[in-house]
This record gives C-alpha cells, sequence and structure tokens, in this order.
C-alpha cells in the first residue's frame, strides 16, 4: 500500500547521484593509488635506512638518518583508509543511512514503518534486546515479500571481532586459537581485580552464556557461504531470544555477520535506499557498540538518531557520547551535516504515555548540548504515515540537495590530510637527500680517519716511550741474567788443567815448567774469554726486545702493511714508504737499524781483568807465591802443584773483576732502548713536515690500513641506491599538486 506520492524526480536525481559518485570514485581510485605509490617509495627509503644502520655507518650518517622522521608512514595508513572508506562510499549502489539509538527507543518500530516489514523480521523491544544482528534493508521496487542474504563470520574473524573485544575488555588470557580449543576450554574466570565491576561481570555473563554457552547451536554456520533466504527465514537469523519451533532460543544470530534485506517501501520514487538497522545499544554487549562503530565507518552516508524522551529526560551524558562515538567513527565526514535527530512521540495508552512535551522539551535543549545535528524532528515512529512524511522525506530531499556537498567536504578534508602529508614528505626527503652526502666520500673519511690514527698513534709511542725514560735506569733483567749465566760457565768451565799429571806431560812437552805455565796462561785466558762472547748477541736480543714493542705499538694501525716481528716489520714498513718520504724513512730505518756494537765494551770490561793471565806479567810461581799459602809443618809441594794452585788463584782473580766490572753496565740496555725509541718518536710524529708524508703516505694505502676503505666502493654504490630512492620517493610525491578535487 502505498502512503505518500514524493517528487517523482527524486528517484531519478539519486540514481543521477549514484552514477556521479562512480565517476567521482575511479578518480579517487586514481589518486588512492598514487599515495600508495608514495608509501612504497616512502618504505622502501625507510627500509634500506634501516639496513644501512644495521650495517653500520659513520656517526654523522647514522645521526643524520636517524632524523628523518618515517612516522609519516601512519599518517599515510590513516589517510589510506579514509580514502578507502570514500571510494566504498562512491560505489555504492544505494544511499546508506544508519539508524542508530539505544536499546526500546522505539527504532525497530520507525524502521517498520518505513520499510513496511512486520515485528518477525524486524523484532522490537518489548521483552528485551530482540535484534540481534546488523541488518541492511534495501528497497526495491516491484518485490512483493521480502527476501534476505545472510553473510556469516568466519572462525578466524569471529575469533577476532566478536570474542576478542571480550578477551581483551576482560583481560581474559589464552584467546582461542581454533573453534574445538574454544568448544572445550570455557572462558578463564574473571581476573579479581574486576569481580566487583557489575557491567564487567555482566560482559563476562555474555561471553559465556552467549557465544561459549549457545556455541553448538551455532558452530556449523561459521565460515559457511552466503546463503540466500525467504521472508520466512529471515527471523531465524536476525532474532535473539526468541523461541523455535522446539522451544530452545534461536542462536543463529550469534554467527551471523550482516543480513541484507530487500523488499519494497511503501512509499513510492523512494529511489536506492538502504536502512542500516543496529542493534540497540544500551547493554553490556560489547560486540554491539564495535559493530557500531565499524558500520558508521564504513557503510553509512547519513545517519538518523532516535531518541524516545522518557520522564524527566535531558540530553545526558549517555546521549552525548553515543553521538562522539558516531563522530569519531565517521572520521573526515561530517556528521553535524549529514544526520537527523528523531525524537520519538508515543500517545497516551502506549509505553511512556504521552511525551509530546518532553519531545518538544528537548528539542528546544538540543542546540545547547555538543550534539550537531542538520535536523531535529518530532514524529510518532509508529505511525507509518507520519514517519515517511516526517522523517524519510525529508531526508531524501536533503539527500538529493546536499549529498554532494557533503562527499566534497569529505573530499576536502582528506584532501587537506594529503597535502600536508605531501609537505611533510617533502621536509623529510630533503633531511634524506643530504643525510649521506658524505657517506661515500673518500677525502673526508680520510680525514676523520687519520686524524684518528694520529692521535691514537701519537699517544700509543708517548705512552711507550714514558715507560722506557721511567726505567732507563733500572737493570735490564735478561743482560743481567745472561752476565751471570756467564759467570757461572766461566767458574765452572775454567779451562785450568785438571790435574798435576797434565802439567807434567806439557813440561815434559817442551822440556821447561816455564813454557809450559806460560802456555796454561794464554789457553786459560782465551779460554776465559769465550764464555763472555754470547753476551754481545744476549746484549742485541734485549734491544730486539725494545724494538719489539714498538713494532707492536705500530702493528695495531699498520699491520696489513708488513708481516714479521720487532726489526722484520720496521724493515718492512720502511720497504713501504714512497721515494720522496725522507723523513719517515731516516725514522724507521735508524730504530730498524739501531745496533749498539757491545763487543768492544763486554770485551774491554773483561780484558782489564785479564793482566795476570798473561805471560810477561807473571813469572812462574815456584816459591814465593806458593810456599805463603802452605802451613808451617806441611810438605813441599812439587813444582807442578805451585802451577795448577796459581793457575786456580789467577783465574778466580780475573773471574770476580770481570763480574764486579760487568755489574757497572747492566742499566745500560734499558739506557740505550730508551734514547734508541726517543730518536724513532722525535722523527716520525715531531719532525717538521713529517704528518703530511704520514698522509701522503697513508692515502696511498688507506685501504690496507683501513677496513673503511675497503668498503668505500660498497659505500659509493649503497650512497648512489640511496639517492635513487630518494630522487623516486621525491618524484612520486611531486607527481600531482591537487588530486582528487582537480
Amino acid at each position: 500500500m502505498n502512503i505518500t506520492q514524493i517528487n517523482p524526480t527524486r528517484t531519478q536525481r539519486i540514481d543521477q547521484i549514484i552514477k556521479q559518485r562512480k565517476v567521482f570514485s575511479a578518480k579517487i581510485q586514481r589518486d588512492k593509488a598514487s599515495l600508495e605509490t608514495r608509501k612504497l617509495a616512502f618504505v622502501n627509503l625507510k627500509k634500506h635506512r634501516e639496513e644501512l644502520l644495521a650495517r653500520g655507518i659513520d656517526s654523522i650518517s647514522a645521526k643524520r638518518l636517524g632524523d628523518i622522521d618515517f612516522t609519516m608512514l601512519d599518517k599515510i595508513d590513516a589517510l589510506l583508509v579514509s580514502m578507502q572508506q570514500l571510494c566504498d562510499r562512491c560505489t555504492r549502489d544505494t544511499l546508506n543511512i544508519a539508524v542508530v539509538g539505544y536499546a526500546r527507543q522505539g527504532k525497530s518500530r520507525l524502521l517498520r514503518s518505513l520499510t513496511g516489514l512486520n515485528s518477525t523480521i524486524i523484532p522490537d523491544g518489548g521483552e528485551g534486546y530482540c535484534t540481534g544482528t546488523l541488518s541492511k534493508i534495501r528497497h526495491e521496487d516491484g518485490l512483493e515479500e521480502a527476501r534476505g542474504k545472510v553473510d556469516f563470520y568466519s572462525w578466524h574473524n569471529f575469533r577476532d571481532d566478536v570474542l576478542g573485544p571480550y578477551y581483551q575488555n576482560l583481560d581474559l588470557p589464552s584467546l582461542p586459537i581454533t573453534v574445538d580449543e574454544f568448544a572445550q576450554t570455557p572462558p578463564p574466570a574473571l581476573p579479581t581485580e574486576k569481580r566487583d565491576s557489575e557491567i564487567d561481570k555482566a560482559r563476562y555473563g555474555h561471553l559465556r552464556k552467549d557465544y561459549f554457552s549457545n556455541l553448538q547451536k551455532y558452530r556449523q554456520l561459521l565460515g559457511k557461504p552466503s546463503i540466500e533466504i525467504g521472508e520466512q527465514e529471515i527471523r531465524e537469523y536476525v532474532t535473539q531470544d526468541t523461541k523455535d519451533g522446539s522451544g530452545d532460543k534461536i542462536a543463529n544470530y550469534l554467527a551471523v555477520k550482516a543480513v541484507e534485506i530487500s523488499c519494497s517501501f511503501p512509499s513510492e520514487d523512494i529511489g536506492k535506499i538502504m536502512l542500516i538497522d543496529l542493534p540497540g545499544l544500551g547493554d553490556t554487549n560489547l560486540i554491539d557498540a564495535e559493530r557500531l562503530i565499524s558500520t558508521l565507518k564504513q557503510e553509512a552516508d547519513f545517519v538518523l538518531f532516535v531518541r524516545r524522551p522518557e520522564a524527566n529526560a535531558v540530553w545526558g551524558e549517555a546521549h552525548i557520547k553515543l553521538y562522539q562515538t558516531a563522530r569519531e567513527a565517521l572520521g573526515d565526514l561530517p556528521l553535524s551535516r549529514c544526520s537527523f535527530m528523531v525524537l520519538n512521540r508515543t500517545k497516551e495508552g502506549t509505553e511512556g504515555g504521552d511525551n509530546n512535551y518532553r519531545c518538544e522539551k528537548l528539542q528546544a535543549e538540543l542546540k545547547e548540548t555538543p550534539i550537531q545535528v542538520e535536523r531535529c524532528a518530532i514524529a510518532d515512529c509508529s505511525d507509518p504515515q507520519e514517519a515517511n512524511t516526517q522523517i524519510l522525506e525529508p531526508i531524501l530531499n536533503y539527500l538529493v540537495e546536499k549529498i554532494e556537498d557533503i562527499d566534497s567536504e569529505y573530499a576536502r578534508a582528506c584532501q587537506k590530510h594529503l597535502e600536508q602529508i605531501q609537505r611533510q614528505i617533502t621536509i623529510e626527503l630533503e633531511k634524506a637527500d643530504k643525510a649521506l652526502a658524505h657517506y661515500g666520500d673518500g677525502d673526508l673519511l680520510f680525514e676523520q680517519l687519520f686524524e684518528k690514527f694520529w692521535q691514537e698513534l701519537t699517544n700509543d709511542l708517548e705512552n711507550l716511550l714514558t715507560h722506557f725514560s721511567d726505567r732507563r735506569h733500572d737493570k735490564d733483567s735478561e743482560f743481567e741474567g745472561r752476565v751471570k749465566e756467564a759467570i757461572a760457565d766461566c767458574r765452572e768451565d775454567t779451562g785450568i788443567p785438571a790435574n798435576v799429571k797434565d802439567i807434567a806431560e806439557r813440561r815434559n812437552l817442551f822440556g821447561s815448567y816455564n813454557t809450559a805455565y806460560n802456555e796454561f796462561l794464554h789457553e786459560i785466558r782465551t779460554h776465559f774469554l769465550k764464555h763472555f762472547l754470547s753476551l754481545d748477541s744476549g746484549m742485541q736480543m734485549s734491544l730486539e726486545s725494545r724494538k719489539t714493542l714498538v713494532a707492536k705499538a705500530l702493528k695495531i694501525r699498520l699491520g696489513e702493511l708488513g708481516d714479521g716481528e720487532g726489526s722484520e716489520f720496521l724493515k718492512a714498513i720502511t720497504a713501504r714508504l714512497p721515494e720522496n718520504a725522507n723523513i719517515l724513512k731516516l725514522g724507521f730505518q735508524s730504530i730498524s737499524d739501531f745496533n749498539v756494537s757491545w763487543a768492544g765494551k763486554i770485551q774491554r770490561q773483561v780484558r782489564e781483568n785479564l793482566e795476570k793471565l798473561r805471560p810477561d806479567a807473571n813469572p812462574v810461581p815456584f816459591s814465593d807465591v806458593a810456599m805463603d799459602e802452605l802451613k808451617l809443618d806441611a810438605k813441599l809441594p812439587t813444582q807442578e802443584e805451585l802451577i795448577l794452585t796459581a793457575l786456580k788463584k789467577l783465574h778466580k782473580e780475573a773471574a770476580d773483576k770481570s763480574e764486579q766490572s760487568l755489574q757497572k753496565i747492566l742499566c745500560e740496555p734499558s739506557l740505550d732502548a730508551y734514547f734508541m725509541v726517543e730518536e724513532f718518536v722525535d722523527r716520525i710524529l715531531r719532525a717538521k713536515g713529517v704528518q703530511l708524508e704520514w698522509r701522503i703516505f697513508l692515502r696511498k694505502v688507506s685501504s690496507e690500513v683501513w677496513p673503511e676503505f675497503k668498503e668505500m666502493e660498497n659505500r659509493v654504490q649503497q650512497q648512489q641506491i640511496w639517492k635513487q630512492l630518494v630522487m623516486r620517493a621525491k618524484e612520486v610525491n611531486g607527481m600531482h599538486e591537487r588530486l582528487f578535487l582537480n
């Protein structure tokens, strides 16, 4: 039955708007793709930055890379969502009006009045919260009875979108991974800190009693493909707390994501309109609130708030919060321009009685609240005539006149965000353009590394020189040990005849005691000196140990330039020096060739104590020398005994005096080492022009000295990749200065 005749051109105008929207949508898609290209360029840049930082780069480049703000990607993602919502809005085949309100405000009765559907399909809240799922009611001319299409949750969506909010809000652990796990394991008990909250306990009751206890009733529907149903079946999927034929409560709605109902509205020339029926809010069911936000964000072109003023009604916190929730859900879509408020007027004898006065009072007070709507109408939602003339017709007329302006305002808000993002991207890309300006600069890298090299080498060598200076008057422990060893060998291995028989044989050989004695002096003297010949090589080894310390300090910085240790390494560095590095060459040669000739000094110290071991200095000791050592009653010694005693005495005196003499030079190796190192340090660090020679030398061998120079080729390559990524990002960022508003 047709109730009223509406402007016959309105249907055509709505069709025209929908067609224009689809053209507009194509532009949005184009510009959304452009923004996604920008995002990809920015993501690639960020990824390469992370790779560079992970690889390890110089501190200046690292800081500059770190200064680039990539949080812009979050803003791009948010804008892409808004653009997709705008695109979805403009690709729909209908203009969608979302009916929003708390439970038992007359929302369902209004929908029945507008659509002609009965209470079986759109149940009211006479006995509680009866609309159990999201319903979309679409006007379609010529249908004799309603038909429906039911979409079901997959288990994955059900777990995340339905169970997830409960587990998260109630702080419950272990969201079930599979439907079998949910079926076999009841939800965990409420945490102790939430057991005193009536709201939390009520929400936990929904989870436990509705979703868990009824799982076997609706489980088979999870993941089921969409189904087409007739009018008589619709209630089985939209109704809650209603008995089925067996007397059990229907629980199918728990698995239903949405039901789209097609029917012929009573009014003519409505056009392609869809009413979205959301379950009434006000219960502690978390899903309805989540569904409200999601539906408004994704599917609403227009919002119709419905309220039935009760006794002492005011615009309280709950209604303001509902409006703010809707406004936040719509984002940049101007809710104040795309919403009506309906105050449901009831008559005497109905629930609530005559509330006309309260309706008028709230209508007058609305402008003093944060709730801003295009129009506030008073109408009896249960009266089809009044509902259509006072509510639907004004909405349709308003949409025909203003929807394009609202879409444009929404688009301008997106455009504003896009321009802000573009400017911010430009700023960050300017930072990115300069971030690696010096990363592949070999000259800058050399100067940085040389400065560090010079500081460290100077510090190391000065510390080493201080070490030698502090110990330059110390006995050389290694040399001292060799001296003790030589003296001990000398005392033990004297070269003196073993017994008088050897002396007698020698006398018989020459036929003279004098000749034999003198011969023994020559042999003992030369044998004595043999023990001290090794001290010269010992002194050189002691000196070499000092050179090894110097070479070790250099090898830390120059180890790749030569092999070996001590003098060998120093000579290897000398060989690598350029021909024109005269100062450096002299310094390295001075230490590598440094060689104190100790032979003369040691031989002098020892030979000065061997005068009595020369024949001309000592006559044959036949009487006086030996007699002094004999006891008065002793037997007179033989001439052989006198000679043996004299030789032993002379050898001991020579050994004692040599030991005393050598003790005087035990610190000289330390002193010579100090002067050797001081000379070296002066020449390679302090001489005029030597730093320039170091620079020239190290520039030639930089890739062998510093690992950073081995990577310079890779640095240059990475710098080029970075430049290309920045250039690409700049190109795509400047492709469209103004996008979908053009």
